[in-house]
């Protein structure tokens, strides 16, 4: 794919190969798509405070898989963003935001509609680019939609902030994954990372174990008051990656 002008081209790096003896497949090979089926019933609504009216409207689709689907990680990554920007609004101003993974697209929709200088950009697998497309028009959000397969190739600009939730779910995409945040996040960059996942099997700490090879997490510390046991105790996690 060839980037256009102001675009970085991203391939993926030197990760993928380090963390496996064998030549990474590619994301579509691990993750295949499959065709939406959206229908206009299938619609849900998260309460985030700060947007408008308080809620956001997601159509959601199983169809194209996991992706189409509100999970937890998403509601208490969205949950924080709109937290801090509560307290200061220069968490989101002015930057470039690119949400991994995004599915029904809603952290990267929820930023956009927090504060309108963001330049916010939602990016996932081909089948479920629509499915962001219509739930962007739905909260009358300004946002980049975007097809972005792990450790290959995208059209996207560098950011200053990156979001992912839920996006360590399949063990096979592990190396891709890695491999996409060290392509977003060069070495010797400033740009943050805020990653949210729900701890769900043992092969979870393989990706950690990767991922702390390149990048130095925290945990959040600075959420409301409460919040963060309330989403421990649901075996949700929210941390700040930055490159080492």
């Amino acid at each position: 794919m060839t980037a256009s002008p102001g675009r970085r081209s991203r391939s993926a790096s030197s990760v993928a190969s380090s963390t496996s003896s064998n030549a990474p497949a590619t994301f579509d090979d691990l993750v295949p798509q499959r065709a939406p089926t959206t229908t206009d019933a299938s619609e849900t609504i998260v309460p985030v405070d700060g947007v408008p009216d308080g809620v956001i409207g997601l159509k959601v689709d199983a169809g194209p898989g996991c992706g189409g689907i509100a999970w937890s990680a998403g509601e208490v990554l969205s949950r924080y963003l709109a937290y801090r920007h509560s307290l200061d609004p220069a968490i989101l101003a002015g930057r470039t935001v690119l949400e991994l993974g995004s599915g029904t697209g809603l952290v990267g929709l929820v930023a956009k509609l927090l504060e309108a200088s963001a330049d916010v950009w939602v990016t996932d697998q081909a089948p479920l680019l629509q499915l962001m497309r219509v739930n962007a028009a739905l909260n009358r959000a300004d946002v980049h939609v975007a097809e972005y397969n792990w450790g290959e190739p995208a059209n996207v600009p560098a950011p200053s902030l990156v979001l992912a939730a839920d996006c360590v779910y399949f063990e096979p995409a592990f190396p891709l994954l890695v491999s996409t945040l060290c392509d977003l996040a060069p070495a010797g960059s400033d740009v943050e990372i805020l990653f949210c996942w729900k701890k769900r099997r043992k092969a979870d700490k393989r990706f950690f174990a990767m991922l702390k090879k390149h990048f130095i997490s925290e945990d959040i510390t600075d959420d409301r008051p409460g919040e963060r046991d309330r989403y421990n105790r649901e075996g949700v996690t929210l941390s700040r990656v930055r490159r080492r």
